[in-house]
């Protein structure tokens, strides 16, 4: 369905992502992890078209619709009442609605055969986008993620920027995208409302990318997890606590063969060193210097958890006292409260 071929994208000098590559297909349930600041939401902007790629291709499908909640929208603010904004996701079916009104005044002051064919049609479709319904999808949704029926019509201007989210988390699922992603979308949900979002989700007819640090969360919704690490992406088949378990073993065997592969290289090194002169052993050296060159490197397993370490050592011991501050204090200038 996505495609992302060998992109590239930099900040500044940086290489956020250099040649990385994953496929999103139509049922995929993605957990998208990595430590903090390695390109995750950088990612899903990418994939929306938000952001431009400096090198490589993403390619999707003709029918292929991208529904994206980020914490930018919680800057989002109207006097609509929260119920009609979450009805927005039905924008089809709200406009055949308002035509429909529109014409059913007209024939209160002039009825005409013409307005009436109008009306069948439009009521025909109306029906064809379960437009009927609309309301009751919504209602459930809001009602799943923690609004109480009493506040449906309250206007979102009242609500507080997480509960604002959880109306346009609503108006998403709503929509039912093709590809539907959520950056760290329990941020603002209680725990009933994250074990619905966790059953809709499971259930979603679509793939679904989540990036989240509620590992709980990720491992009851997603079947495939996807490393950002190193400016690749390590695609996983399974959920996170398989991720960690899987992980493990692939360093392990990366690690093993890395050593196994430079105390080959460290003989035949030797070897060289020692018969390099010798006229009787050229060919021999000749060929382990062409297998040296030949060689495909496995690289040392390099943790993404870097540390800085600083050390300091003095040629002479400090006194006993480093530093001694004295402060003065104005007594008029301090007033009590």
């Amino acid at each position: 369905m996505i495609s992302i071929s060998s992109i590239s994208y930099f900040i500044g000098g940086r290489a956020l992502y250099e040649d990385a590559s994953m496929f999103i297909k139509p049922d995929d349930k993605i957990g998208l992890i990595g430590l903090n600041g390695r390109g995750k939401s950088t990612l899903l902007k990418i994939i929306d078209g938000e952001l431009s790629i400096n090198g490589g291709s993403i390619s999707k499908a003709k029918d292929c619709t991208i529904g994206f909640l980020n914490q930018d929208l919680l800057s989002y603010q109207t006097e609509d009442a929260i119920l009609t904004v979450a009805m927005g996701a039905f924008k089809e079916a709200v406009d055949t609605q308002r035509q429909i009104e529109k014409i059913l005044y007209k024939l209160e002051h002039d009825y005409s055969d013409d307005l009436v064919e109008k009306l069948t049609n439009l009521q025909e479709k109306f029906e064809q986008l379960d437009g009927y319904t609309m309301q009751s999808k919504a209602e459930e949704v809001l009602e799943g993620i923690g609004f109480a029926t009493k506040d449906l019509h309250r206007p979102l201007k009242e609500f507080s920027g997480g509960w604002r989210m959880r109306v346009m988390l609503a108006k998403l699922l709503l929509e039912r995208p093709s590809c539907l992603m959520l950056d760290e979308p329990t941020n603002h949900l209680d725990l009933p409302s994250i074990e619905w979002v966790e059953n809709y989700l499971r259930n979603y007819d679509g793939a679904v990318i989540i990036v989240s640090h509620d590992r709980t969360f990720l491992n009851n919704v997603i079947s495939k997890t996807v490393e950002v690490t190193n400016g690749q992406l390590v695609t996983y088949e399974g959920n996170y606590s398989f991720y960690l378990q899987e992980k493990e073993l692939r360093e392990n065997i990366q690690q093993g063969a890395y050593e196994n592969q430079q105390a080959k290289i460290r003989q035949a090194e030797r070897f060289i060193e020692r018969f390099r002169a010798k006229a009787s052993k050229s060919k021999l050296v000749q060929s382990r210097v062409k297998a040296l060159d030949r060689m495909d490197l496995v690289e040392e397993v390099v943790s993404d958890n870097a540390a800085v370490n600083f050390r300091f050592t003095f040629k002479q011991p400090s006194g006993r006292h480093v530093v001694t501050l004295k402060i003065y204090l104005n007594r008029m200038a301090i007033s009590p409260f």
